[in-house]
């Protein structure tokens, strides 16, 4: 009986896990016209310098403004109250762009900033809040770690969201 019991709280909380993470992904993402809003997960929740995920966004319009943000997701494991990353951009000409971000993710109490759900903490950091591109056409974005720790142990997703500036 105990087992049937344990079995059936252990269900409830994954799909608690499951509807939470889904209402906190609709929360804390972009807008419905978004670009990109994209997540793609480190392995092993260990970030090594040599693994660089990417993303292409494609785009049409180079008159708007645009707010360009990193996703990350960290563990309660993750030991530091900042986040270093190089986000690289290669335009559609192959020219390339290099920007430092600092992500701050907890306070100076050491009180996570993030949305969290158990032991995992969901932020979305604007690093630009009023971008225009220069071309239109398929840019990659490439988001590397910059801590001195290698692997970076505690970091479980990182990403990318741009979306357009409201028009007044």
């Amino acid at each position: 009986m105990e087992t049937k019991v344990k079995l059936l709280r252990t269900g409830n909380s994954l799909v608690f896990l499951i509807v939470f993470f889904l209402i906190a992904g609709v929360v804390i993402s972009c807008s419905d016209d978004v670009l990109k809003d994209e997540f793609k997960p480190i392995p092993n929740q260990s970030w090594n310098y040599n693994f660089v995920p990417s993303f292409e966004v494609k785009v049409v319009d180079k008159q708007t403004s645009y707010r360009l943000k990193v996703n990350v997701r960290v563990t309660a494991d993750y030991r530091y109250s900042n986040l270093f990353v190089l986000m690289h951009q290669v335009h559609p000409n192959k020219k390339q762009q290099t920007k430092r971000i600092e992500l701050r993710i907890a306070d100076k109490d050491g009180r996570w900033l993030g949305k969290s759900a158990g032991s995992l903490y969901s932020y979305q950091i604007t690093y630009d809040k009023d971008y225009y591109f220069p071309d239109t056409g398929t840019y990659r974005y490439e988001i590397e770690q910059n801590m001195r720790d290698s692997p970076l142990r505690g970091v479980s997703d990182v990403g990318i969201c741009i979306e357009p500036n409201k028009k007044h």
